[in-house]
């Protein structure tokens, strides 16, 4: 099992199409929660990238997103 403290970047996800593309590049499901707004209940997932080596982003992600994600982690 993978420690948190391993973790070197996080993502946040909103379905489940989503987690599971993130899961099948390497990335470590971390929390699940429901987000509660204006009567409604969105999923949320939350992923952490744990491995050695820069993370593997899953393909749906356009190069501004993947970019904007680069630059976060610094």
């Amino acid at each position: 099992m993978n420690d948190i403290q391993n973790t070197k970047l996080t993502a946040e996800l909103a379905s489940s199409g989503e987690l599971n593309k993130y899961l099948s590049e390497g990335w470590t499901l971390i929390l699940a929660y429901v987000k509660h707004a204006n009567d409604s209940q969105r999923p949320r997932f939350v992923v952490a990238w744990q491995e050695d080596g820069p993370a593997v982003f899953p393909e749906f992600l356009d190069e501004w997103e993947q970019r904007d994600m680069a630059r976060q982690v610094g």
